[in-house]
């Protein structure tokens, strides 16, 4: 299996230098080469196995076969694999407590924010008291910062935790001034009402109670008469509505957008007619996602959300949630097999392909799985009216191109090995019922219901090696927001059924951004009806010359490009021409323009007068535009960039042949402020 890891020398043909690449790319769609367990545990495999087990394991024809054949490997299960994660620590949890009490006290909020959300992390949720003091305590700082719903979801928490019974009214009267914060008098006056009746629970001393119940009666009688602020969706401001309606046949998408077929493009998108610069044409949650363990801290494992008052699991303290209710998603379903091995699952140096994989599965339960067994073998076949695609089943993500048929046994190995260890935490997990150490060695036989789940791991690992996406968001660098110095921020990876029929091209039709974890195909120029729709996989023009592509999309996803800009062999920014091209105006062909004084100039291709001068003022007046358009986005102003930039766009493609410098640098800045109408952060994420 090491084969091909070693640099070919400087004599090696172009053919061996990309099998170099690939088996690279390869790897790092699994594991970490330079951290991590794995990577020893692969150096022992290949000891351990001959070239007649190569050829015999080449010959196999399904993922069960190479299961089986995978196990029976005996050093395979040398591997050992236990609960592996961080537990809970009631004393740390109240040492954590202590220190945001006097951080808190000298008026340090952040500092008091932090430890407090590190003593909800620590604290056992059937603690006495330290988990909901916790978040007690941590409601406090968030309304002295001004984060009153994060202060109220904190008090409900501190509830949930079982707060004490004594202590009930401070709460109960800071949900009340969190409600009068956010202009909900009705809520606050109840919320009052309920912190005066709860004085009687507590062991105030007689005048201190009756100074209690004299300031909440202020506090009611301020929120009498008083009519309630009309609360405003707190969603992100982007409309991520789909174009023209959601299509019958592919639900998360435009009903412009239909699926085609080919033997050399598998199955692709298409728009079926003309669309205009910057529509959504699909909206979709993903079917499964991870974030990296690098994020654990900062960002919701549910949802991907950044933290601001993280939410704890009730088993583990490595892993935080923005609200109860992402909490109780995950614990309901993956995160109660993944809980406990987590920090073996990173510290195998597997990549976040091979944690996708395993969510997938984990995310059901087996029977789930066993339900869809009889028809996962089914060959796929274009959606319909009468079977339209269905994103949230798992058979969307089993029929994704996995190129079966072009690995080899090598890269058949190193995934059923995987495949085996995500298995072999599984069956630890109880995924498959209670775990019996006493039943029977590490080795013994797969039951029927494990080998059809590593299948299923194993296809998994093949088809995210091609189809997994990148969650992202953007970020500013300073308060003031300039839309020309805004950057990426990668926060996860994600599996999404309907956009993975975008198919690559090196001049890319459509951009991508992200609202949390849904994903937003919009279109950065004109579509004509038939045209793909084409996002861009890494590579592209302006940036890379065609050999530095095409090494590059061969080497990750084993294909060579025929775009338009690969066709033309395009150049990039820093060697485009100056000079324009015309488009006839009638069949959209170049112009040859030889006197640029005279007004009409016949196509050569289709014969049609077209006249130049009307289409170079107007030309003029789209230059100016784009000036005016680079300036908004310096100033901050988003939507009137779009606005000048779309009208730009859709300007030059019906009047210019590509490739224009400024044609490609007005559509990649539309790439950037679309995504600015998605995820943003301004500043650094909380770290716990």
């Amino acid at each position: 299996m090491m084969k091909g890891r070693e640099q070919p020398g400087s004599g090696a043909s172009e053919t061996d230098f990309l099998k170099y690449l690939q088996t690279l790319c390869s790897d790092e769609t699994l594991y970490n080469r330079k951290e991590g367990f794995f990577t020893h545990f692969i150096e022992q495999i290949d000891e351990q196995v001959s070239d007649s087990f190569f050829n015999k394991f080449g010959k196999l024809k399904t993922d069960e076969e190479r299961i089986l054949d995978t196990w029976a490997i005996k050093p395979v299960h040398t591997l050992k694999i236990q609960s592996f994660y961080k537990a809970k620590d009631s004393d740390m949890a109240e040492y954590f407590r202590k220190k945001g009490n006097a951080a808190f006290q000298n008026k340090e909020n952040m500092e008091a924010l932090v430890m407090y959300s590190r003593a909800v992390m620590k604290a056992p949720y059937n603690s006495e008291d330290c988990l909901s003091l916790s978040y007690a305590n941590r409601s406090a700082v968030l309304y002295h910062v001004g984060e009153y719903q994060h202060s109220l979801n904190d008090i409900d928490m501190a509830f949930e935790a079982a707060y004490p019974t004594d202590l009930m009214y401070k709460v109960l009267d800071r949900r009340g001034q969190c409600y009068t914060k956010l202009g909900l008098y009705t809520k606050a006056f109840e919320a009052f009402q309920a912190s005066e009746r709860a004085l009687s629970d507590s062991t105030l001393e007689e005048k201190k109670m009756a100074s209690w119940r004299n300031d909440l009666k202020k506090k009611m009688q301020l929120c009498q008469g008083k009519t309630d602020k009309v609360q405003t969706s707190c969603s992100s401001e982007s409309d991520d509505r789909v174009f023209a309606g959601a299509s019958p046949i592919l639900p998360n998408a435009s009903t412009v957008v239909a699926l085609k077929e080919s033997n050399e493009a598998g199955r692709y998108a298409v728009v079926t007619r003309p669309v205009g610069t910057g529509q959504v044409l699909i909206s979709e949650n993903p079917y499964a996602s991870v974030i990296p363990m690098e994020r654990f801290g900062t960002h919701c494992l549910q949802c991907s959300t950044r933290l601001v008052a993280p939410v704890a699991c009730k088993w583990c303290s490595s892993i935080a949630f923005c609200s109860a209710s992402c909490r109780d998603a995950a614990l309901g379903t993956y995160h109660k097999w993944e809980c406990k091995f987590i920090d073996l699952l990173t510290g195998s140096g597997m990549s976040l392909n091979c944690f996708l994989a395993l969510r997938i599965i984990t995310q059901h339960d087996l029977q789930y799985f066993k339900d869809l067994e009889p028809l996962l073998h089914r060959p796929a076949s274009l959606p319909s009216e009468k079977e339209p695609h269905r994103p949230h089943n798992y058979i969307s993500i089993y029929n994704m191109v996995s190129l079966e048929e072009h690995r080899g046994p090598e890269d058949f190995l190193e995934r059923s090995l995987m495949a085996c260890f995500l298995l072999k935490v599984l069956q630890r997990a109880d995924f498959f019922g209670r775990w019996d150490e006493d039943e029977g060695p590490p080795d013994r036989d797969l039951t029927e219901d494990e080998l059809f789940i590593g299948s299923l791991l194993l296809k998994n690992l093949q088809v995210l090696q091609f189809n997994s996406h990148e969650i992202s968001s953007i970020g500013y660098d300073k308060d003031k927001v300039n839309f020309k110095a805004i950057r990426n921020m990668s926060l996860g990876l994600a599996v999404y059924p309907t956009a993975s029929f975008c198919n690559h091209s090196c001049y890319p039709a459509v951009a991508r951004y992200f609202n949390g974890r849904k994903m937003v195909v919009i279109n950065i120029r004109p579509l004509q009806a038939g045209d793909i729709l084409a996002e861009n996989y890494g590579p592209i023009f302006t940036h890379h010359d065609m050999q530095t592509r095409h090494r590059k999309l061969l080497s990750r996803y084993w294909f060579r490009c025929t775009c338009e800009a690969c066709q033309g062999d395009w150049p990039t920014y820093n060697n485009m021409s100056a000079k324009r091209k015309l488009r006839c105006q009638t069949c959209a062909k170049g112009l040859v323009l030889v006197d640029p004084k005279k007004i009409q100039v016949k196509c050569p291709s289709c014969n049609t007068q077209n006249n130049v001068q009307e289409c170079l003022a107007i030309i003029t007046k789209a230059d100016d535009s784009y000036v005016s358009a680079q300036m908004h986005m310096t100033s901050g102003q988003r939507e009137e960039a779009i606005k000048t930039l779309t009208w730009y766009v859709d300007t030059l493609c019906k009047l210019t042949v590509p490739p224009i410098r400024e044609l490609h640098q007005a559509m990649e800045s539309l790439r950037l402020l679309f995504a600015a109408r998605g995820t943003v952060q301004v500043r650094n994420p909380l770290k716990i």
